[in-house]
């Protein structure tokens, strides 16, 4: 069963394209807590695996930077 991300829609899997000219497609890898309780996702790029970046899970989900993909 794929791992929910506390207090958001988000599982492990998931993936987003970026809303922006290059549009890169981004594949959830995990997500965690910080110290202020602020739920962050880790993401890799399903084109090129070792490109990898940390966001917090309010930035996946803004439909300004982001979009859901299937």
């Amino acid at each position: 069963m794929a791992r929910r991300m506390v207090g958001a829609a988000v599982r492990v899997g998931e993936r987003f394209q970026e809303m922006r000219a290059t549009a890169r497609q981004w594949e959830v890898e995990s997500f965690y807590t910080d110290g202020q309780a602020v739920n962050h996702v880790s993401l890799r790029d399903t084109l090129d695996p070792s490109r990898r970046v940390t966001l917090s899970c309010n930035v996946l989900m803004d439909r300004n930077r982001f979009r859901p993909l299937g």
